[in-house]
């Protein structure tokens, strides 16, 4: 199974602190405070699917395949990071005596925070195949020698002639010569070379911040709208982490959410197995904890 089922693993060592924990969010806040055990929830061993879900929601792969991941660490770590939800409310003001004014007015105001548990920067080295892109070649050319309608489209093949002609009011292969010339160009993109997972020009680092949301009921709808909520809460005050050779950035971070485990539901795993596939699908990363 995914990181969803290792994560006791990861907390081992905090029953003895249950005596001090009120709420399940005090045992995951104690637990994954410490890098290696959050390392652990994040990447088990032989079990890269979280890593890639955290990817994908911060990069656009578009132009890149990863071929595995070869190393997880864990940065800096911040407890309890507030983010302040912006609601911004605009209009006008406007007066016509004695003379016509109008004015806009702008109002931005700040809620209550919407708190991450954890915040934490993770360091991620990975084989990727990456399209370089590039262009090899240009080949600009005139289309001429046009007798009849075919005749163009066999020159522009890519076009649809009668959308065109349409889209420009014209009926004939009279009125399509005579309004104007036509010029084909073709570039021909540079062709990326052969793959080689070994060769080190294919090894990658990147850097996920990931924000850790403890939700103390097994309940997915809070979870998944948790997430969202934080997610766009910071939207607008975090500048997305820069390009890097996998594609652009879509988001600054990325979310995690930690669930008790479902230990009274009939299969467990298969019920784990489910949550996280939907998760993943909306670009969160589900992790579940079995408490002492």
């Amino acid at each position: 199974m995914g990181p969803r089922l290792n994560i006791r693993a990861a907390l081992q060592g905090t029953a003895g602190h249950s005596a001090i924990m009120g709420t399940f969010s005090d045992t995951v806040l104690l637990a994954l405070s410490d890098p290696d055990r959050l390392k652990g929830a994040l990447a088990p061993a032989d079990d890269s699917s979280g890593i890639l879900t955290l990817i994908n929601a911060t990069h656009e792969l578009a132009f890149a395949r990863i071929d595995r991941v070869t190393d997880v660490r864990v940065g800096d770590i911040v407890l309890q990071q507030p983010f302040f939800p912006v609601r911004r409310v605009s209009g006008d003001l406007s007066r016509t005596v004695p003379n016509y004014v109008r004015d806009d007015l702008r109002l931005t105001v700040t809620h209550e925070p919407i708190w991450a548990d954890l915040l934490a920067r993770v360091h991620v080295d990975l084989v990727a195949e990456v399209d370089p892109g590039g262009v090899e070649s240009v080949v600009t050319r005139m289309v001429d020698g046009i007798s009849t309608l075919d005749d163009f489209r066999a020159q522009v093949p890519f076009l649809d002639l009668d959308e065109f002609m349409h889209r420009h009011q014209l009926a004939t292969v009279e009125d399509l010569r005579e309004a104007g010339e036509y010029l084909v160009a073709e570039i021909r993109l540079r062709a990326p070379p052969q793959f080689d997972p070994t060769d080190p020009a294919n090894s990658y680092r990147i850097e996920i911040a990931v924000a850790v949301l403890a939700v103390d009921s097994l309940d997915l709808t809070e979870g998944l709208r948790a997430a969202k909520r934080l997610r766009s809460s910071a939207s607008d005050l975090l500048a997305p982490t820069r390009p890097s050779l996998l594609g652009e950035a879509k988001a600054p971070y990325a979310v995690a959410v930690v669930f008790p485990a479902a230990s009274a539901a009939p299969d467990p795993q298969a019920a784990a197995a489910a949550a996280t596939r939907l998760f993943a699908h909306e670009d969160v990363l589900s992790l579940f904890l079995s408490t002492p």
